[in-house]
């Protein structure tokens, strides 16, 4: 009896490549788990594609197969695929990696998970920054902080150099000193937030802003540390549909810290000599009985 060779109907080049993908080399363990890795992966971005944007997915002309320059053992994106981190990025949540990885920058991005970019101050080692970067509005706040009344600190302990107030001779007409203000583990927070709760707005978001300048937010955006654009490890998620929905939660709420942020910083900026008076007679005033 003659086996049944007959060779399924191709149509488009598409089909043909995906067709030519059944034939790779499977004869080793690595092989397989590779493709089957690649497979699974293809299948979970179209699901999600469907699941997440149904109009723009059943309207898609992309196509839904690689090309034929893809290379063993990297994954490039399809053009279906393509299309679907993009709305992502437009409509959920930021990939700021995208064009890096579509340029096959890989060496520092994983194409089968999701990286989380800092939204926040890991955004500072990122883009090669550091405290002198910062807004007046930031600045004056760091020896509230615990990481940044420690960068200030050693500074000024071991490199004799007081950056604190050299950063406001120009700015205020009588600069304070960090002996003047209470160090961050000397603070009771639960008065703090009772107090400024009981402030009007913007001097009531104080604590999330010094929050958000600690990195200690409990949102994944505005934690992360800084470092992929350097090839440093960052926080990566599977592709799935619970993550994408929890990542766009916490996208929306990270908007909504930064806003309450911004406006209290512009209103500390606005005038910074009597604002920031009235914010360090509010901050010492939580301290804790020595």
């Amino acid at each position: 009896m003659n086996a049944n060779t007959s060779v399924p109907k191709i149509a488009t080049v598409e089909q043909a490549v995906d067709l030519l993908y059944q034939c790779l080399d499977l004869s080793t363990l690595g092989n397989a788990v590779e493709y089957l890795e690649q497979r699974e992966l293809r299948y979970q971005l179209l699901f999600l594609y469907s699941h997440f944007f149904p109009q723009q997915y059943s309207q898609s002309k992309a196509a839904v197969y690689p090309g034929l320059d893809e290379d063993d053992g990297f994954i490039q994106y399809t053009e279906r695929e393509i299309e679907f981190l993009q709305l992502v990025h437009r409509d959920l949540f930021p990939l700021n990696y995208l064009d890096y990885l579509l340029e096959e920058r890989v060496d520092f991005i994983e194409p089968r998970s999701i990286l989380v970019t800092p939204l926040g101050m890991g955004q500072l080692d990122d883009y090669e920054m550091s405290y002198f970067d910062l807004a007046l509005g930031d600045k004056i706040l760091l020896p509230m902080t615990s990481v940044g009344r420690e960068n200030l600190e050693h500074w000024q302990n071991h490199l004799g150099e007081d950056c604190y107030g050299e950063w406001f001779e120009a700015e205020l007409s009588s600069p304070p000193t960090m002996a003047e203000i209470v160090h961050p583990h000397s603070i009771d927070l639960k008065k703090l937030r009772r107090m400024c709760f009981q402030a009007e707005k913007p001097l009531c978001y104080l604590p999330l802003t010094l929050r958000l300048l600690d990195l200690n937010t409990n949102n994944i955006w505005l934690d992360e540390e800084g470092g992929w654009l350097q090839g440093m490890k960052g926080t990566t998620l599977d592709w799935s549909k619970e993550n994408v929905i929890y990542l766009h939660r916490e996208y929306l709420k990270a908007q909504r810290i930064l806003d309450a942020a911004g406006s209290f910083i512009g209103w500390l900026e606005a005038d910074l000599n009597n604002n920031f008076q009235s914010v360090l007679r509010l901050w010492n005033q939580c301290s804790t009985p020595p």
